[in-house]
């Protein structure tokens, strides 16, 4: 019998802005959630294909302000270059530091529907936590 998946995220209520939990075996499947939540706000993820990579590298002060500057680096490069993640993979994680290889293509208008604009990840209601069954987090995204 197979264990019920523990990586996933659902949105949640917010008044102004789009709120995420994000749940995960470890915290990389958070980090990993997040900007798969982060990237299907934006575009329907489905149509997404793994063309190009790109290494993305940050740091932090510590593992909350690390899933914020992540995510807000996603959208620097979306912002810059168009590009959008379909596969990411965390190589190196602590809490100050991250490493991960991201496949995926630069917007193309042509296949790709922006959805929702988006500014910036905040730090309002942010939790990152460990849990008996894993790991979860809390995110709002500033529209």
């Amino acid at each position: 019998m197979r264990s019920p998946k523990r990586s996933g995220f659902r949105s949640i209520a917010h008044t102004a802005d789009v709120g995420f939990k994000l749940y995960g075996e470890t915290l990389a499947d958070i980090f990993v959630q997040g900007a798969h939540a982060l990237y299907g706000m934006m575009v329907d993820r489905r149509r997404l294909r793994a063309l190009e990579s790109r290494m993305v590298a940050v740091d932090a002060p510590d593992r909350e302000a690390l899933l914020i500057a992540w995510l807000n680096h996603l959208l620097y490069l979306f912002d810059t270059t168009g590009f959008l993640g379909k596969q990411i993979d965390i190589l190196d994680l602590s809490d100050v530091n991250l490493g991960a290889r991201m496949q995926g293509e630069k917007l193309d208008p042509e296949r790709h529907d922006l959805k929702t604009g988006v500014k910036a990840a905040t730090y309002h209601k942010l939790a990152v936590r460990q849990t008996q069954t894993g790991w979860e987090a809390t995110v709002i995204f500033d529209l």
